[in-house]
């Protein structure tokens, strides 16, 4: 998984399927951190980054957190333990 300056610092990764990945990185742009979520997929025995993604600002991290805890309890699946 790319974990360099163009996608800033890896914090998490997880298989989609056995050629894709999620990827989640923070990353600096102009001076302001980021949030990225973003799909990854081998090609030529590389991750290369997809279109399908997105990037938040730090205050809106609550908010997601929020939805993603709301989505697994409408779904029925417990929390990793961390």
């Amino acid at each position: 998984m790319p974990n360099n300056e163009e996608f800033g610092i890896l914090v998490h990764s997880f298989e989609k399927s056995r050629n894709k990945r999620i990827a989640i990185h923070v990353q600096e742009f102009k001076g302001s951190t980021f949030l990225s979520l973003r799909e990854f997929y081998l090609k030529d025995d590389e991750w290369r980054p997809s279109l399908k993604g997105f990037t938040i600002r730090p205050e809106l991290y609550p908010e997601l957190l929020h939805g993603v805890i709301t989505a697994a309890e409408a779904l029925g699946v417990d929390p990793p333990e961390v």
